[in-house]
C-alpha cells in the first residue's frame, strides 16, 4: 500500500507541475507499469481499516492519471481490479452485515452495485483496446469454446490479460447475483462463466483459489432445477480448501455458499472452529506484547495475506449472526 501511494503521489505531482498534456502522458505512461506492480502490494495488507480507508484515495488518484492517458493498460488493469476487489472485500462484507443483521438499509449492496460497475467498465474499456466488445462476448456465449477461442485470439496469456478477464468476469457475475429480479441480466451469466473458464483453464490457481470460490460457489448457489450441483460446489470447497489451506477466505466462503443454505451445522461448527483458531493465531502475531512472536506456515504467505485479513472479517461477521443461520 505504501510503494503504492508513493508511486502515486509522484507522478500525480509531476503531472501537476506540468503544463504540457504531451509531457503528462509520457509521465503517466512510464509509471503505468510501477502502478500496476505495486498495486500487488495491497494483498500483504493485515489491517482491514486500514484497506477500507486508504484504497479509495489512491484510486481516485489513478483515475486523474487515466483521464492524462485514457488508453493507458496498466491504468485500466488497476482501475478494473482495484474497484473490483474493493467491491468485493468492502461492500459485499457490509451487505453481509445488513442481510445477516435483517437491516432496512441497503448501502452495502448500493456500493457494491456502483463499484462492481465501476470495475466493469473499466475492464471493458481494457478489452475494446484489444479488440473486443462486450457483445462479442455475450453473442457467443451459448456456442460450444466460443468466449474461449475470442480471447484466445485476441487476449495474451501473461497475468495482466488473465486477471483483466478475471476481474472483469467476477464484477459481471456479482451484478448478476445481486439483481437476480433482473432477468435479461441474469441471461448473462454464462458470459461471466465463459471469461472465468478461460482464466481458470490457463491458471487454475490464479489468485490463490479465486478459480474454486467460484466455482464452489456456482454449483453450491443455484438449485438443481437450474443446473446447479451442490455435492459437486461441496467437493471443490473442500479439495481447495486441502490445495490452499492458508487462504482461510476458501474457508468462509465454504461456509457462507454451501454450509448455511445446506443447513449444515455441523460442518459450519467444525469451520468456525479452525477459523477462531486462525483468528486467535492472527490477532496474537499481529498485536505486540512481551512474549516472542512463533512463525506459523501462514505467516510466510504474507503474498495471501489479505486474503486472510478479509476471511477474518466474514468470520467474525458470522460468528455474530450465527444464532439465526440455524
Amino acid at each position: 500500500m505504501n510503494k503504492l501511494r508513493l508511486a502515486v503521489t509522484a507522478i500525480t505531482l509531476g503531472t501537476l507541475l506540468s503544463s504540457c498534456s504531451t509531457f503528462n502522458k509520457m509521465a503517466v505512461g512510464g509509471a503505468g507499469d510501477l502502478i500496476y506492480t505495486s498495486g500487488n502490494g495491497v494483498l500483504h495488507e493485515s489491517n482491514f481499516d486500514v484497506f477500507k480507508d486508504g484504497l479509495p484515495g489512491n484510486l481516485i488518484l489513478i483515475e486523474g492519471l487515466l483521464a492524462q492517458s485514457p488508453k493507458n493498460m496498466d491504468l485500466l488493469a488497476t482501475l478494473n481490479k482495484g474497484y473490483a476487489g474493493y467491491a468485493f472485500a468492502v461492500n459485499e462484507t457490509h451487505m453481509y452485515e445488513e442481510e445477516w443483521a435483517e437491516l432496512k438499509s441497503e448501502e452495502g449492496k448500493k456500493q457494491a452495485l456502483f463499484n462492481y460497475t465501476r470495475s466493469l467498465n473499466f475492464g471493458l474499456r481494457y478489452l475494446k483496446e484489444k479488440g473486443i466488445e462486450l457483445n462479442d462476448i455475450i453473442s457467443r456465449m451459448n456456442e460450444p469454446q466460443g468466449i474461449h477461442l475470442l480471447l484466445d485470439k485476441k487476449m495474451g496469456d501473461d497475468k495482466r490479460d488473465l486477471e483483466i478477464v478475471l476481474f472483469t468476469a467476477q464484477s459481471l457475475a456479482v451484478l448478476v447475483n445481486i439483481q437476480k429480479d433482473n432477468m435479461g441480466l441474469v441471461s448473462q451469466l454464462p458470459a461471466a462463466k465463459g471469461m472465468f473458464d478461460w482464466v481458470c483453464l490457463k491458471d487454475p490457481s490464479i489468485n490463490y483459489g479465486t478459480c474454486d470460490i467460484f466455482y464452489g460457489a456456482y454449483e453450491a448457489g443455484r438449485p438443481q432445477m437450474l443446473g446447479g450441483n451442490p455435492a459437486k460446489g461441496k467437493e471443490i470447497f473442500l479439495k481447495a480448501i486441502a490445495k490452499h489451506p492458508h487462504n482461510w477466505l476458501i474457508r468462509t466462503s465454504y461456509m457462507q455458499f454451501y454450509l448455511i443454505p445446506q443447513n449444515d451445522e455441523e460442518g459450519f461448527k467444525e469451520q468456525m472452529l479452525a477459523m477462531k483458531g486462525f483468528h486467535d493465531e492472527f490477532q496474537k502475531y499481529y498485536i505486540y506484547d512481551q512474549n516472542p512472536k512463533n512463525e506459523s506456515a501462514w505467516t510466510r504467505e504474507s503474498g495471501m495475506r489479505f486474503y486472510q485479513t478479509l476471511s477474518l472479517k466474514r468470520y467474525e461477521l458470522m460468528n455474530r449472526f450465527q444464532k439465526q443461520f440455524f
